[in-house]
């Protein structure tokens, strides 16, 4: 009280009364707030506890309708074959450039083969067929729909992408390109379809079998992996798969390798240099400019009729590798005609065209 006796007289006066009801009612009204307050948190906590427990009650009552396929790994109805819809994070997968001698090789097959029959029937023109619309590609109307090689894989980390893709796995393939360009595109998910065609035993060949091992070469296998309407196809030799498909095949304004020529690209589409960056390609339209090698004379020419006469060579087949310039395509397939301009001059049959269109 003696707080309030402001004069220190021992006496209270009206006003210094009036101080000690103004605190006393501020007191009740703080602990009237603390009252409210308190009032709310327990609600809050209430209704918690009821919000836990209905969460108990729904957990307890799925696990009692739903079931774990044993071979998947998907949740299931019980009673049914209904899978239940979940979100699942993807797994990506890294596939890696070929050296330039195996691109070739592998290319040299494919072309082979073609050239055997070259309107046939043929695993790599199925394999470009349209894009979109994922129509069959059969015949003479496919002769310029050729999915070549395009990535190579361990065969063990095929494998292991396999197995996920079996379990119905979101699988996504990563691709990197010159110039730092990526591109992901996804493999499988739930529904996907997978087709494989085991291959015969890869032996040891005619050198036998290492000392202290008589055990064969881990066996190849080919797999189509459709999801839809799109494929990718892994051929698998023991050691290592290459990858192709329509999946593969760049669309207009996708990253390239411009050393692949059109190999990247999706039908009718080229690797043309982007702008400002010589390392690096970007998939698009190039019409009969297009340039391709003609090995019996060991030239690089266009694509147009040889009667037109310059740098035409004729039409240009479906194993031919397309180029946007006779720079790439010379330094790409002919680099040991020369150096710089040299090389160009033997390579070009008539580069003073190009020569006299830079004057102009």
């Amino acid at each position: 009280m003696m707080k309030y006796d402001v004069d220190g007289d021992g006496n209270l006066t009206a006003t210094e009364v009036h101080g000690i009801i103004a605190d006393l009612l501020l007191e009740e009204k703080h602990i009237s707030n603390m009252r409210k307050i308190i009032a709310g948190l327990t609600c809050f906590v209430f209704i918690l506890a009821l919000s836990n427990l209905g969460t108990s009650i729904a957990s307890a009552l799925l696990v009692k309708e739903t079931t774990a396929d044993k071979n998947t790994a998907e949740m299931r109805i019980l009673g049914t074959s209904d899978v239940m819809g979940t979100q699942v994070s993807g797994e990506t997968f890294e596939a890696l450039e070929m050296d330039v001698e195996t691109r070739r090789a592998r290319r040299a097959l494919v072309v082979k083969s073609l050239l055997a029959d070259p309107f046939g029937e043929h695993v790599h023109r199925h394999l470009a067929k349209n894009k979109n619309g994922g129509k069959m590609c059969t015949g003479k109307k496919c002769d310029s729909d050729i999915a070549f090689d395009v990535s190579a894989m361990k065969q063990k980390d095929v494998e292991v992408l396999k197995s996920k893709c079996d379990q119905g796995r979101v699988v996504n393939i990563k691709r990197s390109f010159p110039g730092g360009s990526k591109d992901f595109k996804n493999l499988c998910r739930s529904g996907t379809s997978i087709v494989v065609k085991e291959a015969t035993k890869s032996k040891n060949g005619n050198k036998g079998p290492k000392k202290g091992k008589g055990k064969d070469k881990p066996k190849g296998f080919g797999m189509i992996v459709r999801s839809s309407g799109i494929e990718t196809n892994f051929d698998c030799d023991g050691e290592d798969c290459y990858l192709s498909g329509s999946n593969l095949l760049n669309a207009h304004g996708e990253p390239c390798n411009l050393n692949h020529g059109s190999d990247d690209c999706a039908s009718g589409l080229v690797c043309i240099q982007t702008k400002n960056d010589k390392t690096s390609g970007t998939c698009s339209y190039w019409g009969d400019t297009t340039w391709f090698v003609d090995w019996t004379n060991h030239k690089c020419v266009q694509n147009c009729a040889v009667s037109d006469g310059d740098n035409c060579g004729g039409r240009v087949m479906n194993w031919d590798e397309n180029y946007s310039s006779y720079e790439i395509c010379c330094d790409t397939h002919l680099s040991w005609l020369g150096v710089g301009f040299d090389r160009y001059e033997q390579c070009v049959p008539n580069l003073n065209l190009f020569l006299d269109q830079d004057k102009d």
